[in-house]
């Protein structure tokens, strides 16, 4: 019924009732991100991973912080599951938690901010700080209608943020982010930029395989890169891309006015977030399973190249992914599989979250892509299942010592979306199931 209201509803009548929900939930919370200092991270990959790094390097320095992220919900050291399957959930959620947050004597609050959060207004009256821009690439197309009303969407945050922006210079999409006036701009890369930009502080990593990264701060200006902070770091947690949000976390906390000696006491202490690059310890095995949340083209290939360059010579990365259902995202599919079949040698295709839809027909579109690749034969080296379990099942069966299974999609999600139902889902848990 509620998606049939959805359809035949104009979109600005629906944007209206957003936007007037989130009106009545700041003046009934009273403005609550007016007495926080209030941080916003958007982007396509790395949303919940930098909020996450933001809210453990602040409470390990001795600041109470709330979060509300696709994984967490926290208020100081008490971190709640997020089991809406929404990054930034709406009817009030927003201005009531941080509302809370005050009332426990918060002092800083991170939000991750999502396209389809800011398509409905959800953050229309919060009062940001500081935002953050992680990265752009093709997602939720067809809520939004085209790519660049999806940049645009991501772009607002950046429009009504008029403190600090911390925007990610490796994006290519990074121009239109630095557009936006703002008090203070912290950009931060993977490598040396040396041509001259519109920021006045930036942040540089030098990451080697072995998980060791080499930052720097630099003041900028006209003609001028002069080096205030340099040292070398290695972190507990693999991947390039994870040294990049880092970098992202530590320019926002910079940008804030954290001091470097409260900075990088913690580095070393930090944790992922579930689901993003989680490796299952402690199992007994001889091969590695890793969890990721990967869900989009470039994640994916960002988790698999890691996972690959892990993995020691003559040895298998096994890699179980699939694509959502219920209409979201449709071009996706077919890419998915190619990128899986580019990287890995198994690929196991099954379901995710297929809403409505037949699951059998999302996998076919996605093994369409990975049989794409002429290395690929079906039930050789690659397999589709509508079920999850049995596709879990055959992962870790496929493993051989040395060997890397990752398993992509849902990460640390707590349900799967079959029809219209949420089923309880915890994928590390059916890992040992089908272990034992």
């Amino acid at each position: 019924m509620l998606n049939a209201i959805r359809k035949f509803t104009p979109k600005p009548l629906f944007s209206l009732y957003h936007l007037t929900l989130a009106w009545l939930g700041n003046i009934i919370f009273s403005s609550p991100s007016r007495k926080l200092f209030t941080i916003g991270v958007t982007g396509t990959k790395g949303k919940t991973t930098t909020s996450y790094f933001i809210y453990q390097l602040l409470e390990k320095g001795g600041q109470k912080t709330a979060l509300t992220s696709t994984t967490f919900f926290a208020i100081g050291a008490q971190l709640t599951p997020n089991k809406t399957k929404m990054g930034m959930p709406g009817r009030f959620f927003l201005p009531h938690w941080l509302k809370k947050a005050i009332t426990a004597n918060a002092k800083y609050a991170v939000v991750e901010t999502t396209s389809e959060g800011i398509a409905q207004n959800r953050q229309r009256y919060l009062d940001y700080n500081i935002a953050v821009f992680t990265s752009l690439s093709p997602e939720h197309i067809e809520r939004h209608g085209s790519f660049s009303a999806y940049r645009q969407a991501k772009e607002k945050l950046f429009s009504q943020t008029k403190g600090a922006h911390v925007i990610n210079l490796d994006d290519s999409h990074a121009p239109e982010f630095l557009k936006h006036p703002a008090e203070a701009k912290w950009g931060v890369a993977l490598g040396k930029k040396n041509k001259r930009l519109a920021i006045q502080h930036l942040l540089e990593g030098e990451y080697s395989q072995e998980n060791q990264l080499e930052i720097s701060e630099f003041e900028t200006g006209e003609n001028q890169k002069k080096l205030s902070f340099k040292k070398k770091f290695k972190l507990p947690f693999p991947g390039k891309f994870n040294a990049s949000n880092l970098l992202l976390a530590i320019g926002a906390l910079r940008a804030a006015g954290i001091t470097w000696p409260k900075i990088e006491k913690n580095i070393v202490r930090l944790k992922l977030p579930p689901g993003r690059m989680q490796e299952l310890a402690g199992l007994g095995l001889d091969f590695r399973v890793f969890l990721d949340y990967a869900h989009e083209p470039l994640s994916l290939r960002t988790a698999l190249e890691t996972c690959r360059n892990l993995l020691p010579k003559g040895k298998k990365l096994i890699c179980l992914t699939g694509a959502q259902g219920g209409g979201r995202d449709t071009w996706k599919r077919k890419v998915m599989g190619r990128a899986a079949a580019d990287i890995c040698d198994r690929v196991i295709v099954a379901t995710e979250d297929p809403y409505e839809e037949d699951p059998q027909k999302i996998n076919r579109a996605v093994m369409e892509g990975v049989l794409g690749n002429s290395r690929f034969k079906e039930n050789r080296n690659c397999w589709q299942y509508a079920s999850r379990e049995a596709a879990i099942n055959k992962a870790v069966k496929l493993a051989e010592p040395g060997d890397i299974v990752i398993l992509c999609g849902k990460g640390g999600e707590q349900f799967m979306c079959v029809g219209n139902k949420k089923i309880p889902w915890n994928e590390e848990e059916e890992v040992k199931k089908a272990l034992r």
